[in-house]
This record gives C-alpha cells, structure tokens and sequence, in this order.
C-alpha cells in the first residue's frame, strides 16, 4: 500500500475515533454502577464498514483504551479487558459483512452490538459476583443491568446505521486501498 492511502486510511481511522470518544461524553441514559447510552458505538461501526473487520477491531480495541484513560471502573482484571478494549473490538465484527443495503448495515451494526453486550454482560458477572450470592444470581442481574443501556444503544445505532446506509452509501463503502 502506498504512503497516501497508508495516511489516508490512518487519518480517517483517527478522526472517527476522535468523533467516537467526542460522542462519548454526551450520555442520552447513564446507570448508576456504570454503563450508559451513547453514539460512540456509530464511528467504530462506520469504520469497520469502510475498512474492515481487522482495522476495525484494532480501532475498537484502540477506543477502549481511550475510554479507559478517559475514566476507568476497574474491579477486576477479567473485567477490565471484556469492559473495555475486547467489548469496542467487537465493533469490528461490523465490517464483515458489506453494507450493500440498509439491511446489511443495520444487521452487520446488530450482531457486533449483540456481542459487544455479552463481553459487557460476561464482565458484569465478574463485577456483581462479588456481591451477589451465587453464579446465577450475578448472570441475571448483569443481563438485567446491561439491558438497560446496550439494548436501547443498539436500537439507536441501528436506526442510525439504516439511514446513512439508505441515504449515504458513499459513507458506507468498502475503502480499496490496498
């Protein structure tokens, strides 16, 4: 790959994740033990869109070290990394599939999302385990309490993700530079 399209493709990588730590600082919902509504999630899911499933993992486990340094709810190391930079590495699950339609985009968007929430969830039974009294107690509550901000997050996103697919393919398109 050449020097410009290496730097084209850095530059567009940075600017999205600056966009997605920007947008996560304006919390539609935010959960008292942590967790909260936001659009962060629409950069690393546009690009991983533009330029992939491996540039956009790094890029999401890139943003989850930001949003570590940014303010971290550390309890345990388990939790630490399924929280942060292997939960946003999932977003790069979104650039599998082609967003050629809306469908696609809002699909490939969802299934990221669905496995974004259960490192979330999976971390949660870490952290609620350790007041809870037992293993299914901790896995209820931790799907309960996840819910409450990653279902609606998704939805959000979703609908998002359909009307820029929709609306602006250009957006949406697979990036040729190799």
């Amino acid at each position: 790959m050449s020097n410009k399209k290496t730097i084209r493709r850095i530059a567009e990588c940075g600017i999205l994740m600056a966009l997605a730590l920007a947008l996560s600082f304006f919390k539609i919902i935010k959960l008292p033990s942590g967790g909260s509504v936001t659009l962060a999630i629409l950069p690393l899911v546009i690009i991983s869109a533009r330029q992939g499933f491996l540039i956009g993992s790094l890029c999401g486990f890139a943003f989850g070290i930001l949003l570590l340094i940014n303010g971290p709810y550390i309890v345990h190391p388990i939790q630490f990394l399924l929280d942060y930079p292997l939960a946003y590495s999932t977003m790069g699950i979104a650039g599998i599939i082609k967003w050629e339609t809306s469908l696609k985009a809002t699909t490939a968007t969802t299934i990221a999302n669905i496995i974004k929430f259960h490192c979330h969830v999976i971390a949660g039974v870490v952290f609620f385990s350790q007041s809870q009294k037992n293993f299914n107690e901790a896995l209820t509550f931790s799907y309960a309490y996840n819910s409450g901000h990653l279902l609606p997050e998704t939805i959000i996103c979703a609908a998002i993700v359909w009307f820029i697919a929709m609306k602006h393919k250009e957006l949406c398109s697979r990036q040729n530079l190799d």
